[in-house]
């Protein structure tokens, strides 16, 4: 797969993202030619667009970042960061994308749900493969998108096997007018930025 850097969701703006179901391999790499192929010319305004595969060959996610002052078309949910995690001498690269979804019962519980997340984690000493956590709030209020960047699938599952989740696994399950829906393992397959001089 070409390499590219993960998308930097620090940006201000709007996140538009999607997954949709794929028979297999090579169904997904169809998806992504297909949706790439006809984002030869970006829609006015659109920044970047980034494809990410499933390590279980199932799904293909998207995420497409718009500036704040450009107007997304309808379609799947649009975000924005909430709240994010990460060391701030952080220098090493993403190999794997893994994210859970969660519908929430409005804008308060979206931050409160959020909060609690983010005080479970370890202060110090969390797993080594962990590069950092964004907490991404759609703007309808309805769901949290937690985006955590790992140096690969391998650590992550390590850590899962580890017990390392198990405070957050709680949270998940039990936090009421919060509903996990879905999540998975990612890894980057292509990436489109606009030119900064077109």
């Amino acid at each position: 797969m070409p390499s590219a850097p993960f998308p930097d969701l620090t940006v201000p703006g709007t996140l538009v993202i999607g997954t949709r179901y794929a028979d297999g391999p090579q169904q997904q790499q169809a998806v992504v030619e297909a949706e790439s192929d006809a984002l030869t010319t970006q829609p006015a305004g659109l920044a970047a667009v980034s494809w990410f595969l499933s390590t279980d060959e199932e799904t293909v996610l998207t995420l497409a970042q718009w500036p704040d002052d450009a107007v997304p078309p309808a379609g799947p949910p649009r975000y924005r960061l909430y709240r994010s995690l990460v060391e701030e001498q952080e220098t090493r690269v993403p190999g794997c994308l893994v994210t859970a979804a969660f519908d929430v019962d409005g804008p308060e519980r979206q931050r409160a749900f959020t909060d609690a997340v983010i005080e479970a984690q370890p202060r110090e000493g969390g797993h080594p493969g962990a590069i950092s956590a964004h907490f991404l709030h759609s703007v309808d209020g309805s769901r949290v998108l937690l985006y955590t960047e790992w140096t690969s699938a391998e650590a992550h599952q390590e850590a899962a096997e580890a017990g390392d989740h198990d405070k957050g696994h709680e949270l998940f399950s039990g936090t009421p007018g919060v509903r996990l829906t879905h999540g998975g393992r990612f890894q980057l397959c292509r990436t489109l930025r606009r030119d900064p001089a077109g």
